[in-house]
């Protein structure tokens, strides 16, 4: 049996108690856990949880884009882009990076992210995280950056 679902895609900020849920679904695709300290996105159809994404800070002026996932039964509803939009329009970093696999990459380009092209300038916490993301799955990643207008 289907259930029939609107395409209505909400996306809210996760509280405190959710936490846990949310580290779930990414232990489940081996993402690094979130911390409460990450500005997390929970999307809902008909108020079910169907994916999530956070911003992790860096510095004051800088953040991570990631831990974009979307539940299997729900991809094909443009619930990452209602995440990844919904964290453009709330993140207060002049610069996000973001790591995503590479064939993602043309996905986050829509976004205004570009690849990097001085890895010199990028900071530790952020490489260090690149080079664990390499190591850790057997798709490749790329390196984007969006700077604020």
């Amino acid at each position: 049996m289907k259930l029939a679902l609107s395409t209505m895609v909400t996306v809210r900020t996760l509280i405190a108690s959710e936490l846990a849920w949310a580290n779930e679904r990414y232990g489940e695709i081996h993402f690094m856990p979130s911390q409460l300290s990450d500005f997390i996105a929970v999307a809902e159809v008909d108020n079910v949880k169907v994916g999530l994404g956070r911003l992790v800070p860096v510095d004051g002026t800088t953040g991570e884009l990631g831990g974009i996932y979307v539940l299997p039964a729900f991809r094909g509803r443009k619930v990452a882009y209602s995440i990844v939009n919904f964290l453009l329009q709330h993140s207060p970093y002049q610069q996000l990076f973001c790591i995503p696999f590479a064939h993602l990459e043309g996905f986050y380009q829509g976004f205004g992210f570009h690849p990097v092209s001085d890895k010199a300038a990028v900071p530790c916490v952020v490489a260090e995280k690149v080079n664990w993301c390499a190591k850790e799955y057997p798709a490749s990643v790329n390196l984007l950056l969006r700077e604020a207008a």
